[in-house]
């Protein structure tokens, strides 16, 4: 297992809510790079973790060049930079190709060119499991590109492949809490999703860097909840209206595909894809329709509601 102590680590993406609390994770012992495109948020959060070794760079990830001068210096790159929300990169694939994909790619040549880069490590996420989305595809892509460059690059790649943080800033979730009077309504009434916190996220980010000898996916083993036993939580209301899925929603997600799992071995708290190895005895597949549920109690402390 290897130490960050010391070292140096860029975070794309690092003004979001993971990058934040990795930057909380990892500051008293590290030096860190900030990479990210909004300089409003780039302010806030340095008045928010003021002191510490912190340099914040403006830079879209799709420019290789200034990457890579972001990256001089540096031991490990955190790739967490994305387009996320899943109805706007259904509406603009355009786009999340570009963020997603040729963003990615960007950082992955960027860090090959940069002597001294140990690990490269990305973000990924359930939906890339049997992706039905714009969304899921890209990042399906995002892996099998982070495996690619593992097998001929001296620096290692690896991903890791999330859930949804369920108290992440901009998340539908956060939105509801803020506003648990206004019209909210569900898709289908036994949508469910994988849910963890942004902590969780950041020690799976933290555990695959330090372990990950390359080219794996790394999944945190998580329980469901369902969206309706979360509105219900946030609101005290019992009914919704329900308006049927968005394009390229699931009812159900899953964290291992069919195709995948003889890949798959158990590690602790994680699985583990291992592209090149297969498993005779693989852990059972499993999706929210059939994974272990939060309680009543356990999700209202997850929600942090009363």
């Amino acid at each position: 297992m290897e130490s960050f102590k010391g070292k140096k680590i860029l975070i794309t993406g690092g003004t979001g809510s993971l990058g934040q609390e990795l930057a909380r994770k990892l500051v008293s012992e590290n030096s860190l790079v900030i990479y990210s495109r909004n300089e409003e948020r780039q302010y806030l959060m340095e008045q928010r973790l003021h002191g510490g070794d912190i340099a914040y760079r403006i830079g879209d990830v799709r420019d290789q060049e200034t990457l890579e001068y972001a990256m001089r210096g540096c031991d490990y790159v955190i790739h967490a930079a994305a387009m996320k929300d899943l109805i706007m990169c259904e509406a603009q694939p355009t786009q999340t190709c570009l963020n997603n994909i040729e963003g990615s790619k960007s950082v992955i040549r960027a860090a090959r060119n940069v002597a001294g880069i140990n690990k490269v490590l990305a973000v990924s996420t359930d939906k890339a499991a049997s992706p039905s989305s714009v969304y899921g595809c890209t990042k399906y892509i995002m892996e099998k590109m982070f495996e690619e460059a593992d097998q001929v690059s001296d620096a290692t790649f690896l991903s890791v492949r999330f859930g949804n943080m369920i108290n992440s800033s901009g998340s539908l979730v956060s939105v509801w809490k803020a506003n648990p009077e206004s019209e909210i309504k569900l898709t289908h009434l036994e949508i469910a999703r994988f849910f963890f916190t942004v902590s969780d996220g950041a020690d799976t980010v933290l555990q695959a860097m330090s372990v990950g000898q390359g080219g794996e996916v790394f999944i945190k083993k998580m329980k469901k909840a369902r969206i309706l036993s979360i509105l219900r939580a946030i609101t005290g209301r019992k009914e919704f209206e329900i308006i049927g899925l968005f394009p390229g929603e699931k009812v159900h997600e899953e964290l291992v595909s069919a195709n995948e799992v003889h890949y798959c071995f158990e590690f602790g708290d994680y699985y583990v894809l291992r592209p090149n190895e297969t498993n005779s005895n693989p852990p059972k597949m499993f999706s929210t329709e059939n994974a272990v549920e939060f309680s009543d109690a356990e999700l209202s402390k997850l929600l942090d509601v009363c």
